[in-house]
């Protein structure tokens, strides 16, 4: 893996970051604030690297920074990112957590675990077809969490 993805770190803490901005920053539970100057400008892989959600992946793109539970990792040589991702958000990490209150993962340990890497026009396609059907997915969670809200009105409706 650390063939493929270079890891990054961050000092920065979530009492330093700001509820208005114009730069977003991310920690372990998502959009966490705001800040002016982006640590990163350029797609990435956030992985968490220590907490409950340890080894959870998701991806960044344009200008934004991390809080210090998150490592950002960019793509190195010839390789695509969103296929790396899409590889790291099934990627069992269970094996790399240290730790025994807090878990914890580091790069220097997984970053030596072997994933599959096919010709990058390969990497592209998969990582394609994958970006397809993870909108499809995306769209169809709105569609039922808009008939779940529907449904609830309607009941509210019948038994008030």
């Amino acid at each position: 893996m650390s063939q493929c993805l270079e890891c990054h770190s961050s000092t920065l803490q979530e009492s330093e970051v700001s509820p208005n901005g114009l730069y977003k920053v991310f920690g372990a539970n998502g959009l966490v604030g705001y800040t002016d100057v982006p640590q990163m400008n350029g797609d990435s892989i956030l992985v968490i690297k220590d907490g409950s959600g340890v080894g959870t992946a998701s991806y960044a793109q344009g200008k934004f920074s991390v809080i210090g539970t998150l490592n950002y990792l960019t793509v190195l040589g010839n390789n695509n990112l969103r296929y790396l991702y899409f590889a790291l958000s099934v990627f069992n990490f269970q094996s790399y957590k240290t730790g025994m209150a807090i878990p914890h993962i580091y790069f220097k340990d997984y970053g030596n675990a072997k994933i599959y890497c096919p010709s990058l026009t390969e990497q592209k396609r998969v990582a394609n077809m994958l970006d397809k059907m993870e909108s499809k997915l995306f769209l169809e969670q709105e569609l039922l969490a808009s008939f779940n809200s529907q449904k609830r009105y309607l009941l509210g409706q019948m038994f008030i």
